[in-house]
């Protein structure tokens, strides 16, 4: 992280290369640093992995907690949604299990117990909390899909970033900080920033097919329309 604030500063011309930075300033820069982190973790096309992590259930628990603070299943951070789950059928085989995100549907629910069909996650804190249809017997091995985010770091830290991340994150705090150090963002530095930004959320951005039944259309027998490509496949 030292490399990006560095980067950000000498941007602004507030420190030339090599030259110390005060504590002071590499203190606010964290903290601005952290800040973009926080808002990022908070929306999906910023994240910078999405993941299948294998889970092992507990007997007779409900909820199955998720977070970073004494919770039946660690992560470094709670995940923001649970975006996919299954349960382990064994020999290699996968069930889906349908994840509800209306907090109404654990009202209407119809238990089946010891059958793990379907799960609300509620994405409470420190940890999120999984409330499954059925009580868990316990041993079974569930598998969530969730983004994968980044804590609050540290000057020292050395972090794995995807492609494009340490450009935007760089660019962005140089954005960010300008106030602070009396300096101005120019048309420059916020049409390179917001291009960095657009560059990874565009990797994250998923458009879903759309299938149409001939549309009205003379000669059409239907097919699927690729939004992506303007192409019919």
């Amino acid at each position: 992280m030292w490399s990006i604030v560095e980067t950000a500063l000498a941007g602004h011309n507030v420190y030339g290369p090599g030259e110390p930075v005060k504590p002071r300033d590499a203190d606010l820069c964290l903290l601005t640093l952290n800040q973009i982190l926080d808002d990022w973790n908070a929306e999906g096309q910023s994240s910078i992995a999405a993941v299948w992590t294998p889970f092992v259930t507990t007997g007779a628990l409900q909820p199955h907690t998720i977070g970073p603070t004494g919770a039946t299943w660690t992560l470094p951070v709670r995940p923001v949604t649970i975006d996919g789950a299954a349960l382990d059928s064994g020999n290699g085989t996968w069930t889906p299990i349908t994840v509800h995100d209306d907090p109404q549907w654990w009202n209407r629910r119809s238990p089946l117990s010891g059958s793990l069909t379907d799960l609300y996650y509620a994405a409470t804190v420190p940890n999120g909390a999984i409330y499954f249809d059925g009580v868990p017997a316990g041993g079974e091995t569930v598998r969530l899909m969730t983004r994968t985010v980044l804590a609050a770091l540290t000057l020292a830290a050395s972090v794995d970033l995807a492609p494009g991340y340490e450009s935007a994150l760089t660019l962005t705090l140089q954005e960010a900080i300008a106030d602070a150090f009396h300096a101005t963002v120019s048309a420059t530095l916020e049409k390179r920033a917001g291009k960095a930004r657009a560059r990874i959320w565009h990797n994250n951005l998923r458009i879903r097919s759309l299938s149409c039944q001939g549309m009205g259309l003379p000669g059409m027998t239907g097919g699927v329309w690729d939004a992506r490509t303007g192409t019919w496949i």
